[in-house]
């Protein structure tokens, strides 16, 4: 009997637990227009529990690039920074979009990157928002999509150019889209998307970004949505029903060995 209760003890207990370090990159993006200059500071802490290798900071604004300095490692709650000025060379004030993308790599030197993506003022004030939008999660292996909706909240038509940034482990199929929305309306895009080098289990923010003019001024828009990298697994997916069909087969052999005694 009691090699019977060893062995069902044993079966039961057939799963470990594995506790993975990981990096958590806290980002924060400063900005400040003094006529033409755009002066941006990018301040990253590693609020993660291993180091961070590679760590360099890449700047988008207007169709220019910039790249900090790369820092070899950062460590545990270290602090990284990168500071630039951007000539800006805007036809209409208004509000413009800011991208940044942080690239790293863990200690086996694989790379990952993050994005983050702001607005700011150029010679304008507070302007009021006329397009809303809502970006769709979105969870795929090697190939998916995300779809866009974005609402007229004005009176008057307003034809607005849309776009997906993903970061790098990510790809987007679909180039920047032109959209025409009548007044008071919805409309809903789509996004193709594949994935270059995700890692199962990932999750990556993802940023929608919509530009229009309105009243004499440029505005934008920006959605946040989430896209999710699950590789299709049989025994991930069924893992529950398998466990309770093994504990009752288990139990059903243990009762079995007992009405032979």
């Amino acid at each position: 009997m009691k090699k019977i209760i060893s062995l069902y003890l044993l079966m039961i207990v057939f799963s470990s637990a594995a506790f993975a370090s990981y990096i958590s990159l806290n980002t924060s993006l400063t900005t400040k227009v003094d006529k033409n200059d755009l002066m941006v500071l990018v301040t990253v802490i590693n609020k993660g529990d291993e180091s961070a290798h590679n760590v360099q900071a890449e700047l988008r604004v207007g169709g220019e690039k910039y790249l900090a300095e790369k820092k070899l490692e950062l460590g545990i709650n270290q602090t990284y920074t990168a500071a630039t000025t951007f000539k800006l060379k805007m036809q209409k004030p208004g509000l413009y979009p800011l991208v940044l993308v942080m690239h790293y790599t863990d200690a086996n030197q694989y790379p990952f990157s993050a994005l983050t993506c702001n607005v700011f003022s150029y010679q304008a004030g507070a302007l009021p928002a006329e397009i809303i939008g809502k970006l769709q999660t979105a969870a795929f292996w090697q190939a998916g999509q995300t779809k866009l909706t974005l609402k007229n909240l004005s009176d008057s038509e307003i034809a607005a150019e849309t776009s997906l940034v993903v970061p790098r482990e990510l790809t987007v199929t679909t180039k920047a889209q032109k959209v025409r929305l009548a007044p008071k309306s919805n409309k809903t895009v789509t996004f193709g998307l594949e994935n270059f080098s995700a890692l199962d289990g990932s999750t990556y923010q993802v940023f929608a970004i919509t530009e229009y003019e309105k009243d004499g001024f440029h505005q934008t828009n920006i959605s946040p949505g989430m896209v999710k990298i699950v590789e299709s697994n049989f025994f991930r997916d069924y893992r529950i029903l398998i466990v309770v069909l093994v504990a009752i087969l288990l139990v059903v052999f243990v009762l079995l060995q007992i009405k032979k005694k």
